[in-house]
């Protein structure tokens, strides 16, 4: 007879922790203490790396249940298994000696309550001389209701700012255009006088991004730009910096810049917005928009940007 998966479970566990040099692959240094995740509402946006070595056992031990059917891990064929103990809230890993050094494998673990963060994504790390055995996520999450009442009071807050402006002076609400997008009110061309420019940009560009959509907005004395990222391949983008900038070197004033938060699931896109101040009709374009992320060497540049 076979044995449970509990029992099973159970034995990883034991072998992950057991002193001595069981299980242990020559040369590698195991990392020796328990490590604690703090995974909290503010900062569901965060994919956490763990490392994690070929033919060594790595156990996710979290302090909630988790949602039947939604832990997913990257290349599922690279592991010699993958065991699951929802109710437990227990994740074993076991690397195949194939898996090369320095490889990243995202994996996804949802919960199974109603609370935010609904979701936590990790990036294993293949790692020759470093393993971390045990890795405890203690998750502080807020309730669905809170978020919900938190954005009931932004649509508010935007719906006022939205009527304000068409009015000239409303200096105000001009300068929280980004809210807008924040809040839901004004997505994919919808909301102000706007702009799809993406079926015009020129072809090596679209080739060189992961953009798959691109608006661009205008509003008194403001611009804005909106693109829809497809991270599915690549490292998360967080931006550091952007620039519009013509051909003949005119720059535009870049005010702010805003992303959508949370842990994308597979098939999401990501949401940036970068505003900049259009003080007269010369801010049409076309522009080369840089975009530099806050960790990392990555530029993302499109050329071809125009405003309506």
């Amino acid at each position: 007879m076979s044995p449970s998966l509990p029992t099973t479970l159970l034995s990883l566990h034991l072998l992950a922790g057991a002193p001595g040099t069981a299980g242990i692959v020559p040369g590698q240094a195991i990392l020796p203490d328990e490590r604690h995740i703090e995974l909290t509402a503010d900062r569901p946006a965060q994919d956490w790396e763990v490392r994690i070595g070929p033919q060594q056992v790595s156990n996710l031990m979290f302090n909630a249940p988790l949602r039947r059917g939604s832990v997913t891990v990257q290349e599922r064929e690279l592991f010699h298994s993958v065991m699951v103990d929802e109710n437990a809230g227990l994740i074993t890993l076991l690397p195949s000696a194939t898996m090369p050094p320095g490889k990243t494998l995202m994996l996804v673990v949802g919960f199974a309550d109603n609370n935010v963060p609904e979701n936590i994504t990790f990036r294993l790390v293949v790692h020759a001389d470093q393993v971390e055995r045990q890795v405890q996520v203690d998750r502080k999450p807020r309730s669905a209701a809170f978020f919900q009442e938190e954005a009931r009071q932004a649509r508010e807050r935007a719906g006022r700012c939205e009527a304000a402006l068409a009015r000239p002076t409303a200096r105000k609400c001009q300068e929280d255009l980004v809210g807008l997008f924040g809040a839901g009110l004004v997505k994919k061309g919808i909301g102000i006088r706007s702009l799809d420019f993406f079926s015009d940009l020129p072809q090596s560009s679209k080739n060189s991004l992961f953009v798959k959509e691109a608006y661009s907005y205008r509003a008194i004395g403001r611009v804005a730009v909106e693109l829809w990222l497809d991270e599915s391949n690549q490292q998360p983008w967080q931006v550091k910096s952007a620039e519009l900038v013509t051909e003949e070197g005119h720059a535009l004033r870049v005010l702010r810049s805003w992303q959508s938060p949370g842990v994308l699931l597979p098939g999401d896109l990501r949401q940036i917005v970068v505003e900049a101040e259009a003080p007269g009709p010369q801010s049409q374009g076309p522009f080369l928009l840089r975009l530099t992320e806050t960790e990392g060497t990555r530029t993302l540049t499109m050329r071809g940007v125009t405003f309506p």
